[in-house]
């Protein structure tokens, strides 16, 4: 086989092989933050890496809480299982957060989570991922919350 004729077929092998591979990438990882302050009620989403997904603000509603207490290295830890669904300009998504609760002094509670998305719809319908976050909450109620994770859509 010539020198020409094994290049040309190198050559089309490695087309053959790599088109395929770049076309079938249509999903993307990107980092996220979902912030929330004061009432916890109002979020924003604000992409934190380069992406599909856009800066998103809308409410926020908590429902199906569940909760469980138990005592780990002698500290009380109120677990807590619940729904939010985030109701945004660009669409839906809902997302479950497993927050392990403790107290942080003088009525104040710090919580670390993890979260995962349940569905979506618009600009989130096909959207999968999670991650992790912190809430801080005072006595009054008022909070502030930071998830933070990786979505693919």
């Amino acid at each position: 086989m010539s020198r020409r004729l094994k290049l040309t077929a190198v050559l089309l092998v490695s087309t053959v092989v790599i088109v395929p591979i770049a076309g079938g990438a249509t999903s993307q990882t990107q980092r996220v933050a979902i912030e929330s302050t004061g009432n916890v009620f109002a979020f924003s989403l604000r992409p934190i890496e380069a992406g599909t997904l856009r800066r998103d603000t809308g409410m926020a509603k908590w429902t199906g809480s569940t909760t469980h207490k138990l005592t780990r290295d002698g500290q009380l830890v109120a677990v807590e299982t619940v729904l939010g669904t985030f109701v945004g300009k660009r669409g839906t998504f809902g997302a479950r957060f497993h927050i392990e609760w403790t107290s942080a002094g003088n009525g104040f509670r710090a919580g670390v989570a993890t979260w995962t998305i349940q569905a979506g719809t618009g600009a989130y319908e096909h959207l999968v991922g999670g991650g992790r976050s912190s809430s801080v909450f005072r006595p009054d109620g008022k909070g502030t919350m930071r998830a933070e994770g990786l979505l693919r859509s």
